[in-house]
């Protein structure tokens, strides 16, 4: 783009040359694809081949660009400047057009990060796109030295000033720009959910984690986990965002349990039973109070309701429990059977995937219940034996020694 400038017909005596209507559309082209290959998977050749050669890769990339377009600059004749190729016009069309299909997929994923975790990085990126393909628009069909033709310069300023100022703007928060990138082009939806938590649901759960030792570490893996199921069920990015959340502020409420009731470590009696299943409403309580985490209310109260209509607080059946809810109560059983706890090793996945089935169409969700069913197949696990739904449903309903025995 310098050497566009340096180009143009009458700066610096400057000839007529088709190079100042060429070097754009390059440009443009090698963003789009620069964009391209930083999103693309770590394990490809090129990640694989940036990652372990980065100053070979910018050195010799810059020192080519740099040695073309001081060429360029110096005679603009050069390669055909002055007259254009027999198939120019086809070749130009053809870059704008892969520009296009580039770019415009680009920014539909960009869009869908920023959905997630609502990063000024990822809406910059959606806007650079989208600024870049209007200006390919322009150069395309605009009219040479009209107008409709030099529109591109505001396009380009608009996508890549906001690109860098968001940059910028992240880096205050991140210890180096190679961190805002990194987290930029992460593919895991959940790395993107995680970036855009706001501070008041990460002190909320810090807070409950102090109080409560079983839930330490578990509000996060539920999460993760239910993250995942939402994947698998095809859930929208703004409803996945609000299925993190809520998972991960699931069992807030206890912070408003008493001590010796939530560190039991033997069997709770009727009336501290009733005590610990006041813990969805208070947490819904405390979440709603921070009027930024609405979304979240949901898992908060419901993710203790059963697909039987026999759960609490509300009694909810079937589909009348909302569906993140759903969702996130398999997540948390998930952990809860898994996790070590102080007076049982974790189950093994099999065996606790076998539990969750049995109490399919139940105590869970059927459809949220199969998401598992495949998502722990990716993982490599299958259903072993015959499960016992009860100890699945009981596994995030104490964490006692009845649990022990039932399990």
């Amino acid at each position: 783009m310098v050497a566009h400038g340096l180009t143009t017909p009458g700066v610096a005596g400057q000839p007529y040359n088709l190079w100042v209507s060429r070097l754009p559309q390059l440009a443009i082209l090698g963003f789009a694809v620069a964009l391209l290959l930083a999103g693309a998977p770590r394990n490809r050749a090129t990640s694989r081949f940036a990652a372990r050669n980065p100053l070979t890769l910018l050195v010799t990339s810059g020192v080519l660009a740099t040695v073309g377009a001081t060429a360029i600059v110096v005679d603009p004749t050069l390669g055909h400047g002055s007259a254009p190729l027999s198939f120019e016009s086809d070749l130009l069309w053809v870059a704008g057009a892969a520009s296009v299909a580039l770019l415009v997929p680009l920014a539909v994923v960009h869009w869908r990060r920023w959905r997630l975790g609502h990063d000024p990085v990822q809406l910059s990126l959606v806007l650079a796109a989208a600024m870049s393909t209007a200006a390919t628009t322009s150069l395309r069909f605009g009219e040479l030295w009209r107008l409709s033709w030099w529109d591109y310069h505001g396009f380009l300023l608009a996508g890549f000033g906001g690109a860098v100022y968001a940059v910028a703007l992240r880096r205050r928060r991140a210890s180096a720009v190679e961190a805002v990138l990194a987290s930029t082009f992460e593919r895991d939806p959940m790395a993107h959910i995680v970036e855009g938590y706001p501070e008041a649901l990460r002190l909320l759960v810090r807070a409950v984690e102090v109080k409560d030792r079983y839930t330490h570490g578990h509000s996060q893996r539920t999460a993760a986990v239910a993250v995942q199921l939402g994947v698998h069920l095809r859930l929208d990015e703004d409803t996945l965002r609000a299925l993190a959340r809520g998972a991960y502020l699931h069992d807030v409420g206890k912070i408003a349990i008493p001590d010796h009731i939530l560190n039991k470590p033997g069997r709770l009696d009727p009336l501290e039973r009733a005590v610990v299943e006041t813990h969805p409403q208070a947490g819904n309580d405390l979440v709603a109070a921070t009027n930024e985490l609405d979304e979240a209310l949901p898992v908060v109260l419901h993710h203790h309701e059963r697909w039987d209509g026999t759960g609490y607080p509300a009694g909810l059946a079937g589909r009348d429990i909302p569906r993140i809810a759903r969702i996130a109560a398999v997540a948390d059983v998930w952990d809860a059977l898994t996790s070590d706890r102080s007076y049982r090793a974790g189950l093994e996945p099999a065996a606790a995937l076998a539990h969750i089935v049995a109490g399919r169409g139940e105590h869970f969700d059927p459809l949220a219940v199969d998401a598992m069913v495949a998502l722990a197949a990716d993982w490599g696990y299958g259903v072993e034996g015959a499960g016992d739904g009860d100890a699945a449903w009981s596994a995030t309903e104490d964490c006692h020694a009845a649990t022990a025995n039932r399990a």
